[in-house]
């Protein structure tokens, strides 16, 4: 159980959460959250080896999880986090960047098997950022 990857994946649109599950399916224990508050929750039970975040969620916005995850004092503060959200402004972009996002895709603009490839290379080296 020790080598058990988690991915937790904050999405609250539905049919993208599916998409991501059956993609993931049989390579990584897949978490789901709909809200940051949940997300959080999850994230203190389960540890992830990388967290795929939403930014536009109900009660808790992903700017606000990432802002958590990072103000942490343990080793999981340094989680990859992989921001995939409809906002493609450089600003909000940055914002997330500043905040120590270790990638930031555009849902409109990226492929799954993008989102795959760069998941993949994270848990295989999660020292090393992808770059955008």
């Amino acid at each position: 159980m020790t080598d058990t990857k988690f991915i937790l994946v904050v999405e609250d649109d539905p049919i993208l959460k599916n998409l991501l599950g059956h993609t993931f399916a049989g390579k990584y224990q897949t978490l789901y959250a709909s809200d940051g508050n949940e997300a959080l929750a999850l994230f203190e039970q389960y540890k992830p080896s990388l967290v795929l975040l939403d930014l536009m969620l109900p009660t808790m916005g992903g700017f606000e999880v990432l802002q958590a995850i990072r103000a942490r004092t343990d080793a999981h503060k340094d989680v990859p986090v992989i921001i995939v959200s409809n906002l493609g402004q450089e600003s909000d972009m940055e914002k997330a960047r500043s905040m120590g996002a270790t990638d930031y895709l555009v849902k409109a603009e990226v492929e799954i098997e993008e989102i795959v490839k760069r998941i993949e290379a994270m848990i295989a080296s999660p020292q090393t950022p992808a770059t955008a």
